[in-house]
């Protein structure tokens, strides 16, 4: 496939291996964490249910926003944004630097990034074989497929049923 270039986000390749657009979301991140830090940081007087709230209705979509497209990108971009997620939640919680990050995880009782954006993979392609427009149906046969998968994501680890709650 060729690589293309958009306005703003330099070369893509189809693997998303370019870092640019990786830096643009962790800029955006980390500038929206700091408009919301007096409601989020260590010293707020807010509970941490609602500090949850806030990250999960505020910062967690713009992590994970288009993550149906890019969710299959290499690991070690999927694992900077899990990075930024442990970051503002150790923030969030004031957890020392020996409390582990799937500790805090499990006691806010959120999950890794990786688990979200399978989680949002699968209802978007569940969405598009729902969907009444012909257009948006027409672009189920543009998969390249043998008919034995669906779809692309159906030979990859996202076919393991969802973890339970």
């Amino acid at each position: 496939m060729e690589e293309t270039e958009t306005e703003g986000e330099g070369k893509t390749s189809w693997k998303g291996s370019y870092n640019p657009q990786w830096e643009k979301k962790s800029k955006i991140f980390w500038e929206k964490v700091h408009v919301i830090i007096p409601l989020i940081g260590r010293k707020s007087p807010l509970s941490l249910n609602n500090k949850v709230l806030l990250f999960k209705q505020i910062l967690r979509p713009i992590l994970t926003y288009a993550s149906q497209i890019w969710g299959l990108a290499a690991k070690t971009h999927l694992k900077k944004v899990q990075i930024m997620q442990n970051k503002i939640l150790r923030i969030m919680t004031n957890a020392p630097w020996y409390i582990r990050n799937d500790v805090i995880h499990k006691d806010l009782k959120l999950e890794s990034t990786e688990n979200h954006i399978q989680v949002l993979s699968r209802k978007f392609f569940q969405q598009i074989t729902r969907n009444t427009n012909p257009t948006i149906l027409e672009q189920l046969n543009f998969t390249n497929n043998n008919g034995k998968y669906p779809f692309p994501y159906a030979t990859t680890k996202w076919t393991l049923p969802l973890k339970p709650p």
